[in-house]
């Protein structure tokens, strides 16, 4: 079962092979630049996050002071040149969360940036666990305080309009008090709660996004994850949509997601419609 999880990370590693290639050739075209050029470009690095709309899963930060809200995504706050915080306002009052992202400039044309996200999922498992409607976590099992932390890693790359993200982080659930907690066996689900009933997950990602005519562009990524000490569980996500940008104000995105994932009981794919709407201020 180990072999199965390191051959789906070699799949990543396979995806990421072409952008590295790409991002390599970039950076020779850089060192050939002049000096005077990578010193005007070293010395605007904040003013290059700065203005960007709807970044994202990348390593951009949003302008200080701007406020972006997404139907289903996050509220997000440009905290300050270095500092993004954000919350998912849907899920805050069952499942208290923020997430804080911190720009470490750049690194051989290498934006870098890292995430640090906290979770209180406590009272939304045990709104969960109960019988009937709405209920998926059996109704007599005990769940603990359980405090998600995540951690990830990433660099986005400007490969002309552009952007290549690359991702790597880690998470971990430590538990406080009795706990009976089994697994949530549902898509997109079990590899987003793996964690709060094993010991930790790690997750790589590849993320694409850019224009393609006018205000009509496209997001693309895949994400794994594997699940140290849980035999046979691994999950593979893949997902595309079509963005349009209508302003600085508003986005409008319709796509897809898909799963191939493996279970403690076997392994399923599934595929569901996405669509998100966010507004910028």
């Amino acid at each position: 079962m180990m072999a199965t999880r390191w051959m789906w990370m070699g799949v990543v590693a396979m995806l990421l092979m072409p952008a590295l290639a790409s991002a390599q050739d970039a950076g020779s075209a850089e060192v050939e630049a002049s000096a005077e050029v990578e010193a005007e470009r070293s010395g605007g690095d904040d003013a290059d996050a700065e203005g960007r709309a709807f970044v994202g899963d990348t390593a951009l930060l949003s302008e200080v002071g701007r406020w972006e809200v997404g139907l289903f995504g996050p509220l997000r706050y440009g905290l300050s040149e270095e500092m993004e915080l954000a919350v998912h306002p849907l899920l805050f009052f069952v499942a208290p969360n923020a997430q804080l992202k911190v720009g470490h400039g750049q690194r051989g044309g290498w934006h870098v940036a890292s995430t640090y996200q906290l979770t209180y999922p406590t009272p939304l498992l045990r709104l969960l666990a109960r019988e009937g409607i709405g209920g998926i976590l059996p109704s007599d099992r005990a769940v603990p305080h359980i405090v998600s932390l995540q951690g990830e890693l990433r660099v986005t790359r400007e490969m002309g309009a552009h952007l290549l993200s690359l991702g790597l982080g880690v998470q971990v659930a430590p538990r406080v008090g009795e706990s009976q907690l089994v697994s949530i066996d549902l898509p997109f689900v079990y590899p987003r709660t793996a964690a709060m009933f094993g010991w930790a997950t790690g997750i790589a990602s590849v993320h694409m996004q850019g224009p393609i005519a006018g205000k009509l562009g496209y997001e693309a990524d895949v994400r794994a994850f594997t699940y140290p000490g849980v035999d046979g569980a691994f999950a593979m996500e893949q997902g595309a949509s079509l963005r349009f940008d209508a302003s600085q104000g508003f986005m409008a995105q319709l796509g897809y997601r898909l799963s191939y994932a493996g279970y403690p009981f076997g392994t399923m794919f599934n595929i569901v419609p996405t669509l998100e709407l966010a507004w910028g201020f």
